[in-house]
């Protein structure tokens, strides 16, 4: 049983994902226009804090960040086999491409922002992770509609 889920595209698209992931946390995930704000120099503390922007009244940013415990929901239903685990992989991917188009971040607790200059190797790390686990949702689907198909027409 373990032996043929190794051999699996599915099972290799889920640890490469959450390889991805993890070390999305070591590099930068964007750049900014002001060089105080080191804080975004680190994806970890980036992971951490990223929900406090709704305090800041950064709303979008806080939406935005929604896409890590989805992400989590994600690889959860999909390593159970749940066709549900389509549903967070692709709202979270779509989150992790909206990203793409802020042009500012908050910049402290105040609620003043800095420019995002560059996507660093970090998001592009953990963009990645989210477009791996999403077609590992979709060969979930696929796989289980084809068996529903053939137990129906035996």
């Amino acid at each position: 049983m373990l032996r043929e889920k190794i051999k699996s595209l599915q099972f290799w698209l889920i640890v490469a994902s959450v390889a991805l992931y993890i070390l999305s946390m070591f590099f930068t995930p964007f750049y900014v226009d002001n060089l105080k704000a080191d804080i975004y120099s680190n994806s970890f503390y980036v992971l951490l804090s990223g929900w406090m922007a709704i305090l800041g009244g950064g709303l979008i940013p806080t939406i935005i960040w929604l896409a890590n415990p989805l992400y989590f929901y994600a690889v959860f239903f999909i390593i159970n086999k749940s066709k549900l685990g389509i549903v967070p992989a692709t709202l979270s991917l779509i989150l992790a491409i909206y990203f793409t188009t802020l042009n500012s971040i908050m910049d402290g607790e105040s609620g003043a922002t800095t420019d995002i200059t560059g996507l660093g190797a970090g998001f592009y790390c953990w963009i990645a992770s989210f477009i791996l686990i999403f077609f590992a949702g979709m060969m979930l689907v696929i796989v289980k509609k084809n068996r529903e198909l053939n137990t129906t027409e035996r």
